[in-house]
Formats: structure tokens, C-alpha cells, sequence
């Protein structure tokens, strides 16, 4: 065999793996591609597969390198099923917020106040954007406000503060529903309104596959959004990539860095309406890696150091024994080292 040939030939897999690794944005539709030409070990995510299948779930996706290297859906789910985003939908809104900040509508230390003069009790005109996003409002925290009606004026005008702004860290719907009415004063839009200009139309996600619930008129900013599995693949990868579409900046880098990093000393796992895994939230991945969590599992998991997205969607409460973390693992455990 000449060395010609060999030369050649390491060249064609140099090329392939170079090819391999650099990222594609998809447009109406995804690339896909095998888990091995991306750097991942189909048997491993077989693993992966089955811990969905025995944990209640209806879709999962990993995107590698800008390509979907699986796509596995259960029970009646299909690639046009859309699920409830739950808290997810908080991780939107912290995107709204941060576009509305760029364009000079909003800031971080703006009060409530500024835009609902007359909210009460008197104390949470003092409450600022940066404490609704960072979840340390000291608003109460009712557990049943998602069953109301009168969700925003019940929020605004009636709720009670349980401690000053900035004093406590309290994962906390209540208190998170006022960005919406405080949103819609300072841009005139709402938040769903907004995104589907600013954000969701620019990376292809199309009018029929994705709603977002408002109740007394207000877009819901904690739990609204209801979309598919590919979508929300969507958004991680524009999140990976530092807010960036192909060549078009969507979101600021500057706000996707400081949102996924710790917003307050009280809880240093939480950022602008995202989590990170600063205190090792997830055992066994990537240290930066970050997610936006919904209820019953509706996440984006990204892991920036494997150039890696995860999704997993389900209408379904998880058993007991259901460890989210446990198929970030599988899925981070499936990229070959090299």
C-alpha cells in the first residue's frame, strides 16, 4: 500500500470528522444523522431510550453538533405532539426579558412600582425585575395560584409579601406572575407576542407548533408555553450557541451568560429563570452544564463542553423512583472520549 494512499485516505477521515463536528442550524426541517458519525455510541443511548420508555415519558431528543442523533417517541406522541413546557416556559421569559432590557424598555433594577403604581400591599412596588427573576420577590407563595381566574390581579393587587425583596430565595409562581403585567407596561406586548416575534419565527418554529395560555388577558410567564420536542430542541441550540441563529444574533450573549449563571447567593443552582449545575445539581455531567425544568421533567438539558442538547417531554407524573438526572447521564455517558 503506498503511502499516497494512506496519506490520502487519513486526510478523507480527517475531513469527515471535521465535517462531524461542525455545527449545522437546521431550516424547515433537522438533519439527522447516526450517533456514530456524531461521536456517540448507539448502544449507550439505546440505554438511554429505555430509561424513557420505564419513566412515563412521550418524547425524547438528542441534538449533537446541530443534528438530531435520536429521536424516540412513546405511547401516542409523534414529532407534532405538543406538551405542556410547564416551568420551561420561565426560561422564555427570562429571554423576553433580557431582548426587552437590550432594546432600552426594561432594566434589572426597574420596580414594579414603576409600571403597577398602584399594586399592594405597599412593599411590593419595591419588589425589582431582578428579584422576580431571580426568584427572591418575597412575595407569598400560594400553591394553588394556578387555578385562578383572577391570577394577575389576585397577584398585583391582593397577595401578600412574605419578606423583603432580595431576603429569601423561594421558587415562586405567585411573585413570577407579576413580570408579565410589569412586561406588557414597559414594551406594550405581551411576552408570548413578543417571542413569537423576536425569537421563536427567527428559528423556524412555526405557528402550529406552539400555543402559550394567558388567563384575564395576560400571557402566563411561568408555565405557558406548549410546544413540541423539535422546538424546544430549537431553542437549545440557539442557546448553546451564545443566542446565535446561523450568523444572526437572536438573544444576547451577554444575558444568556448571565442568566444561566447564579443570580443571588441564597440559591447559587438558580440564574435568571434558569438552573446550572454550580453545585452539582446533576452528578456525573458536564459542570457547566445548564437547563431550563418544567414540571414532570419538560427540560431542556444542555451541555456546552459536549456540544450537546437533551430534551425530554411527558403528560405524565414521573414514579418514584424517577431521577431526571439519571438520563443525562446515559446521554452524556454515550459521546465517545477521545
Amino acid at each position: 500500500m503506498s503511502r499516497l494512499f494512506v496519506l490520502s485516505m487519513l486526510l478523507v477521515v480527517l475531513s469527515v470528522r471535521g465535517a462531524a463536528a461542525q455545527t449545522v442550524f437546521p431550516g424547515d426541517d433537522w438533519e439527522t444523522a447516526t450517533p456514530a458519525s456524531q461521536g456517540l455510541d448507539a448502544a449507550d443511548l439505546e440505554k438511554a431510550k429505555a430509561w424513557l420508555e420505564s419513566h412515563n415519558s412521550k418524547s425524547g431528543v438528542v441534538i449533537r453538533h446541530g443534528r438530531i442523533v435520536a429521536e424516540w417517541y412513546f405511547s401516542d406522541a409523534n414529532a407534532k405532539s405538543k406538551f405542556a413546557a410547564y416551568s420551561t416556559s420561565k426560561s422564555l421569559s427570562s429571554m423576553a426579558t433580557g431582548l426587552a432590557i437590550a432594546d432600552g424598555k426594561l432594566a434589572l433594577d426597574h420596580t414594579v412600582g414603576k409600571y403597577i403604581p398602584d399594586a399592594s400591599p405597599e412593599g411590593k412596588r419595591a419588589v425589582t425585575v431582578k428579584h422576580l427573576l431571580s426568584m427572591s420577590s418575597g412575595v407569598h407563595n400560594d400553591p394553588m395560584v394556578g387555578q385562578r381566574e383572577d391570577l394577575f390581579s389576585y397577584a398585583t393587587k391582593t397577595v401578600a409579601m412574605d419578606h423583603e425583596p432580595g431576603a429569601k430565595w423561594d421558587y415562586n409562581n405567585t411573585g413570577l406572575a407579576l413580570l408579565s403585567p410589569v412586561f406588557h407596561k414597559a414594551t406594550g406586548q405581551q411576552i408570548d407576542e413578543f417571542l413569537n416575534e423576536r425569537l421563536f419565527r427567527p428559528i423556524g418554529i412555526r405557528s402550529d407548533d406552539l400555543t402559550w395560555e394567558r388567563r384575564e388577558g395576560f400571557a402566563i410567564p411561568y408555565s405557558g408555553c406548549h410546544t413540541t420536542a423539535r422546538s424546544l430542541g430549537r431553542i437549545g441550540l440557539m442557546v448553546l450557541h451564545h443566542g446565535k441563529w446561523n450568523d444572526k444574533q437572536i438573544v444576547p450573549a451577554a444575558w444568556l451568560s448571565e442568566s444561566i449563571a447564579p443570580s443571588q447567593e441564597l440559591n447559587k443552582s438558580y440564574g435568571y429563570l434558569w438552573w446550572n449545575n454550580t453545585t452539582n445539581k446533576w452528578p456525573n455531567v458536564p459542570k457547566n452544564a445548564y437547563a431550563a425544568l418544567g414540571k414532570w421533567d419538560n427540560n431542556i438539558f444542555v451541555a456546552p463542553s459536549l456540544d450537546l442538547i437533551v430534551i425530554r417531554q411527558s403528560d405524565l407524573a414521573p414514579g418514584k423512583d424517577h431521577k431526571i438526572a439519571d438520563y443525562y447521564q446515559l446521554v452524556c455517558d454515550a459521546v465517545k472520549k477521545p
